[in-house]
């Protein structure tokens, strides 16, 4: 229990969104998967990738105490994965606004296009969250 106490003794709320937001990735791409995998012509499988190496690398850096670099990597795989998205999605808009085949949005669209959003946008502030406190050197713990 002293172990988890100390090791979340230093961190700052930047920490706390970090994990956040690795947990965000993996929503979103999970239902994103869940939508889309049996449309081919919707679904990018490499932005699907980019996403679960950027919570997995995310994670391997906090393991490692580069709590720094956890929502960088974050941030531009999410980015990655929204660009990837669009690139596959833009499609299926051009038909749903020409009217061709349909003539409105799924709801699929806009709950993968709302949580891609977030996603994106709260890893990208994340940048710029503090994420731990640094340890004073010589400081003694009153206890």
């Amino acid at each position: 229990m002293e172990k988890i106490v100390n090791f979340f003794k230093d961190k700052s709320y930047g920490f706390y969104v970090t994990i956040i937001s690795i947990i965000f990735t993996i929503i979103t791409f999970s239902v994103y998967v869940r939508s889309y995998s049996k449309f081919d012509a919707y679904i990018s499988w490499v932005g699907f990738y980019f996403m679960v190496v950027g919570a997995v690398l995310a994670l391997i850096t906090i393991i490692l105490k580069r709590y720094s670099w956890a929502p960088i990597i974050l941030a531009a795989t999410n980015f990655i994965g929204l660009l990837y998205f669009i690139l596959k999605i833009y499609n299926y808009v051009t038909v749903v606004l020409v009217g061709i085949d349909l003539t409105s949005v799924s709801a699929t669209f806009i709950t993968c296009t709302v949580l891609f959003a977030i996603n994106v946008v709260l890893s990208t502030a994340n940048v710029f969250f503090k994420q731990s406190h640094p340890v004073e050197l010589g400081a003694k713990e009153n206890n």
